[in-house]
C-alpha cells in the first residue's frame, strides 16, 4: 500500500508547467500482466459530488486517452434498517474508493508522469486542473495493487413479480 506523498496529485508528479507544447508519438501496446488498483481516499465531509465530477469530467477522459480503464468511484455508506450494520459513529469526512484497470504495474508506472503519454495540451490541462481540485478535497489517499481475473457475468436483480397464484 502505498501513501499520499504531499506535492502529488493523487500520486501524479507535478508536470513541467512551461508553455512548450510536448508532442507525443506512442509505441505499440506493450504485453504485461494486468492490475486492478484500488485506491482509498479521505475528503472533507460533504464534497463526493464535487469529487466525482471531477473525476469523471476531468481526470477519467484523460487518463482513457492513455491506456487506463476506470472501473468505477464509489463512496462509502452504510445502509439503514439492514440487520447486522451498527449504527456508525459520526465521521467528519467521507471515504471514496477508486478501482482502475491497468495493462501492466508498468503502465501505472508511466502513468504517474502522464504528459509523456499523452501530451501536455488542453487535455492535460484539463485533467492537471481537476487533480488539484481532488488534491484540495482529499485529507488521505493510499492505493493497493491486485492481479486477478475479470468475472465474465455481470450482476442483475431479477425481483420476484407481485402476483398471487391459486392451485387448481
Amino acid at each position: 500500500m502505498l501513501a499520499q506523498q504531499p506535492g502529488f496529485r493523487g500520486a501524479v508528479k507535478p508536470s513541467d508547467d512551461s508553455r512548450t507544447p510536448r508532442a507525443v508519438r506512442n509505441d505499440v501496446a506493450q504485453p504485461g500482466q494486468e492490475i486492478v488498483t484500488l485506491r482509498y481516499f479521505r475528503i472533507k465531509k460533504g464534497t463526493f459530488d464535487q469529487f466525482l465530477k471531477a473525476s469523471m469530467e476531468g481526470v477519467w477522459p484523460y487518463f482513457e486517452k492513455i491506456g487506463s480503464r476506470v472501473i468505477g468511484m464509489w463512496q462509502v455508506v452504510t445502509p439503514e434498517g439492514v440487520d447486522g450494520f451498527p449504527t456508525p459513529e459520526p465521521k467528519d469526512y467521507d471515504e471514496v474508493y477508486l478501482a482502475t484497470r491497468y495493462a501492466s504495474t508498468a503502465h501505472w508506472a508511466a502513468t504517474r508522469e502522464a504528459p509523456l503519454l499523452g501530451g501536455n495540451g488542453p487535455d492535460w490541462e484539463k485533467c492537471k486542473k481537476a487533480l488539484d481540485l481532488r488534491q484540495s478535497l482529499t485529507i488521505s489517499s493510499n492505493v493497493i495493487f491486485m492481479r486477478g481475473s475479470m468475472a465474465p457475468n455481470g450482476p442483475y436483480f431479477m425481483p420476484g413479480l407481485k402476483e398471487v397464484f391459486e392451485k387448481k
